[in-house]
């Protein structure tokens, strides 16, 4: 290794360790029992750790032997933006012993593998610096593997997030965090398929090189740090626990809330329930054999309206098809108004204008 000292680069990379640290803890710490907050602070943290490993295995000659306690986990990295993904989506989920699996290859390779092999090296210098260039393939054929894994994890976060259901009124805000998550991976995994391949290739001067190599990765990290975690705390970290909280109270996953809605919307489409003007949010309720306060907060959590308002809207369509329907010439405008739902000719005039912004005389005259 060439002993760069701590020159204004590294200075600035330990600027960003230190924001690192400090957002991660907040993030966790602050901000509890939120398992978005608590894999997405982990991931901070270790971006932070890798960025710390990479300025002194690059500052202090042969760091790893005299040193030899892995600080880097980027097989971690994926698995932990997948799973800040998976709890967004779905607050209940329950944190199985299945999903360590996921964190297995870090723990193994990151963890293990290169404590053994760092502790070696501690003791038997001469080989190490006999097998340099082995060392050095190692490390870089573990930077391909990390590579790969990035970019299947890269693939998973975004299937599930264009899997999410536009279902609450923060979805927006939270798909477009979603998408700079992605964005990110991206412009690492391009990184990464552009310089291991190249350090590979020349792997006999990757030691006059490395500033090539380690201070665009370090710039890439630094960023990670300061957009993806700033970025979180300042502007998404509220939307997506208030998304979260709102999953939690209505007791419903994102699929269980998108069948409901499916399936309350077949309902009154279906059998017309909100022709009946005494209806009421407990009667609907039975209907569909729900507790009423879940179909109250389904309604107001999906469909951004109140019970009254969706009601309302659904006799107005229905009101403007039976205005067009030749078999309901025989009635009035007052007739098809009770016809659609409406029990009294002042609370459908309101409503007529509220949905359509004319009366209902106007709009009858806008389609002749």
């Amino acid at each position: 290794m060439i002993d760069t000292s701590l020159d204004s680069t590294n200075f600035y990379f330990l600027i960003a360790v230190f924001q690192g640290f400090v957002l991660s803890c907040i993030i966790i710490f602050r901000f509890k029992n939120s398992m978005p907050n608590l894999f997405f602070g982990i991931l901070v943290f270790l971006f932070s750790l890798s960025l710390l490993h990479l300025i002194l295995e690059e500052s202090v000659q042969a760091f790893n032997s005299k040193f030899p306690i892995p600080m880097e986990f980027s097989l971690s990295y994926g698995p932990l933006a997948y799973f800040h993904v998976l709890y967004i989506k779905n607050p209940m989920r329950i944190f199985k012993w299945k999903d360590f699996l996921h964190f297995l290859p870090s723990l193994l390779l990151d963890g293990v593998f290169f404590t053994l092999l760092f502790t070696y090296i501690r003791f038997n210098t001469d080989w190490a610096y006999s097998n340099i260039s082995f060392i050095q393939k190692l490390a870089l054929i573990m930077g391909l593997i990390g590579m790969v894994q990035i970019i299947i994890y890269t693939y998973l976060i975004y299937r599930e997030s264009i899997t999410s259901k536009n279902l609450l009124i923060e979805f927006k805000t939270v798909r477009r965090w979603l998408k700079y998550l992605i964005i990110s991976w991206c412009f690492l995994v391009g990184f990464l398929i552009f310089a291991i391949p190249i350090a590979l290739f020349f792997i006999k001067n990757i030691d006059e090189n490395s500033s090539y190599f380690y201070k665009p990765l370090g710039i890439i990290l630094g960023l990670f740090i300061y957009f993806l975690g700033y970025l979180y705390l300042l502007k998404y970290l509220k939307v997506i626990e208030n998304y979260s909280n709102r999953m939690l109270r209505i007791h419903f996953s994102e699929n269980d809330l998108r069948q409901k809605k499916e399936e309350l919307l077949y309902v009154l489409t279906k059998d017309e329930l909100y022709r009946d003007s005494e209806l009421t949010i407990s009667k609907l309720a039975t209907h569909l054999g729900w507790p009423t306060n879940n179909l109250s907060r389904i309604i107001n959590d999906t469909l951004h309206t109140t019970f009254i308002d969706l009601i309302n809207s659904y006799r107005v369509e229905a009101f403007k098809k039976n205005l067009i329907n030749n078999d309901n010439e025989k009635y009035s405008i007052l007739g098809l108004s009770e016809k659609s739902g409406f029990n009294s000719k002042t609370s459908f005039y309101r409503v007529f204008k509220k949905e359509t912004g004319m009366t209902p005389s106007e709009y009858l005259n806008s389609l002749h």
